[in-house]
């Protein structure tokens, strides 16, 4: 059986690093983890290192859930003093 050879390749050609403008408009993607300092992607939802959830936006408890949190032990209470 015939082994095939590969014809050579010119480096400039095939090369595969990134450009100096991609570098430019792509360099800054990554921020630290809050926790453990290790670098992360922005758009990460975890950290691949500690596990720590990642958010931009803090979690709420939404207003209705307390209201109606609120109004039952207010209910409770009014029927517990009966």
């Amino acid at each position: 059986m015939a082994k095939r050879v590969q014809p050579p390749m010119d480096r400039d050609e095939f090369d595969e690093g990134p450009s100096a403008e991609d570098v430019e408009r792509f360099g800054g993607v990554t921020r630290p983890c809050p926790v453990c300092k290790a670098e992360l992607y922005d758009d990460a939802e975890l950290c691949w290192k500690c596990g720590h959830a990642l958010s931009n936006q803090p979690q709420a408890r939404p207003v209705w859930i307390i209201v109606m949190g609120v109004i039952a032990l207010a209910l409770i209470v009014l029927y517990l003093v009966r």
